[in-house]
């Protein structure tokens, strides 16, 4: 599994070498090396080759952003395809797990497997003509 590196010791301002950067990160060198086809910025005009600050917190963003994923009012996120889908047969149970917030949770039209999302009351409300929703008490299994 990927490492995730922490850009917070790196100045902007300053520029730095291969080497460098790996004591700075806690990354070996070849690491670093790997990020230049990936897309890092690298001064190579001359050497040692030289990867300016704000550069590398650049790429560092870009590379651990995760793309935002939006659901339909009426789609889940299942877990086992990973994937938005719909509740098998239009069912779902509602746990509510405060006044104003609770957890819709549903049945995968494709695989059968859980699905689930966070929702309010309103949006249960408002997806009350589409889904059969059962309110389930939290304590009970």
């Amino acid at each position: 599994m990927a490492k995730r590196v922490s850009a917070r010791k790196i100045k902007i301002h300053d520029q730095y070498t291969y080497e460098q950067l790996a004591d700075a990160l806690g990354v070996s060198v070849q690491t670093v090396r790997s990020w230049r086809p990936a897309g890092l910025m690298v001064l190579d005009s001359q050497k040692p080759h030289l990867i300016l600050g704000f550069a590398l917190k650049d790429f560092l963003k870009k590379r651990s952003s995760k793309p935002e994923r939006r659901l339909a009012r009426d789609q889940f996120l299942c877990m086992t395809c990973n994937a938005p889908r719909r509740a098998y047969g239009g069912m779902a149970d509602y746990t509510p797990y405060t006044a104003t917030r609770g957890r819709l949770e549903a049945l995968c039209e494709e695989c059968q497997g859980l699905c689930g999302k966070f929702a309010s009351p309103r949006h249960c409300a408002e997806l009350a003509p589409i889904l059969t929703i059962a309110t389930r008490n939290r304590n009970r299994p």
